[in-house]
């Protein structure tokens, strides 16, 4: 049973203002998004690679754990939870599951990603690091987090490291994705003379924003600042190899972002990609998993590789914990959103749509 109260706010959310406190406090609210949105996305899970060195793989869901196991070169998926649904699919060496009763079809879903993902190998690669940053924040918070520009500058925890990689301009015009900030004409001059040679090259170039409220998938191909190879400590390169159609054809010096939904993103170099698992736990907790992938047969300088998004992960964990500190107070009270900030109308559209069907099919 869904209290009034709780269909009210729901109802009366407007998508271009920040949301009511009680999307990020009340637990109750926490467990109807998980079972709206969170459980019926296709969301990866770990890289196949995991199973070189292990032969369970344990996830913690809301209100138990699933199990998957590797067992004569196939995967199978359990659940602790009695009638929990789960549907597993492994695409280039992403192990995706989805726990609806009837999943969206994950040929659909993946469908316009696939040219992002391909050409990066990894079917080749291996967990190179891995690391859980524990996020004292709502899933809420910590997505927000990660859809608006404007945090990039200005105080004690921006993310200045980020910065001095990808430039004021990406930042501002792509920091949270496609068409997520303002528009900049000397990054599409830039993006545009990039994008002619690397199709002279012969290696995938574009962008995709999403047109369905099934999903909320976005990517891009867009290139690094001059004089920076890879998303490392001094921008050079940290891998002894390349990766995928790199490594076949050679350096582009350019930058994949996908984001596959809310929960998952995937960032990646030409020589290693990293992937992002955003695991809600409760209403004040949230749990952000990276795995760095690299190839296969590379010798690698972890330090090195994992400096910038360790450290950006990191401000990151602090600033999600201060924002939920304020928004648990009583002077808390929501704002309109601006310039930087138009993914995060974005993903309000996304997440209250799926959150009004899922009422609606309760009552």
């Amino acid at each position: 049973m869904i209290e009034q109260n709780i269909k009210d706010i729901i109802q009366r959310q407007d998508p271009r203002v920040g949301m009511d406190q009680l999307f990020f406090t009340d637990k109750a609210v926490f467990d109807l998004s998980y079972d709206a949105v969170f459980k019926k996305q296709w969301v990866f899970l770990t890289h196949m690679s995991y199973f070189n060195d292990n032969a369970i793989f344990t996830y913690q869901i809301n209100g138990g754990y699933i199990e998957i196991k590797l067992e004569d070169n196939s995967l199978t998926i359990s659940s602790s939870i009695a009638g929990c649904h789960s549907h597993i699919k492994i695409y280039e060496s992403l192990v995706f599951v989805n726990f609806s009763e009837i999943p969206h079809s994950f040929d659909e879903f993946i469908k316009p990603l696939e040219p992002y993902i391909k050409m990066h190998g990894l079917n080749d690669g291996k967990i190179a690091f891995q690391k859980d940053f524990i996020f004292n924040a709502s899933h809420l918070a910590t997505i927000h987090n990660f859809k608006e520009c404007a945090h990039c500058w200005g105080g004690e925890f921006t993310h200045k490291d980020y910065l001095s990689v990808h430039g004021e301009e990406y930042c501002n015009s792509y920091g949270a994705g496609v068409g997520s900030g303002i528009e900049s004409p000397e990054l599409s001059q830039r993006i545009n003379d990039w994008t002619i040679e690397t199709q002279k090259k012969g290696l995938f170039v574009g962008e995709y924003s999403e047109d369905t409220n099934k999903y909320f998938r976005i990517a891009e191909r867009t290139p690094l600042p001059e004089g920076i190879m890879s998303e490392t400590m001094d921008g050079s390169y940290s891998c002894s190899s390349l990766m995928g159609d790199f490594k076949l054809i050679g350096p582009d010096h350019g930058y994949t972002a996908i984001g596959f939904s809310p929960f998952n993103s995937f960032v990646a170099n030409n020589e290693f990609v990293i992937l992002f698992l955003f695991t809600p736990v409760s209403q004040s907790k949230t749990i952000v998993t990276q795995y760095w992938v690299a190839h296969k047969d590379a010798d690698v300088d972890i330090d090195k590789m994992i400096f910038l998004w360790d450290q950006t992960s990191t401000e990151d964990s602090q600033l999600c914990e201060m924002n939920q500190k304020g928004i648990e107070s009583r002077a808390y009270q929501p704002g309109k959103y601006g310039e930087l900030e138009t993914s995060l109308v974005q993903y309000q559209k996304f997440y209250l749509s799926h959150l009004q069907n899922h009422v609606k099919e309760l009552t």
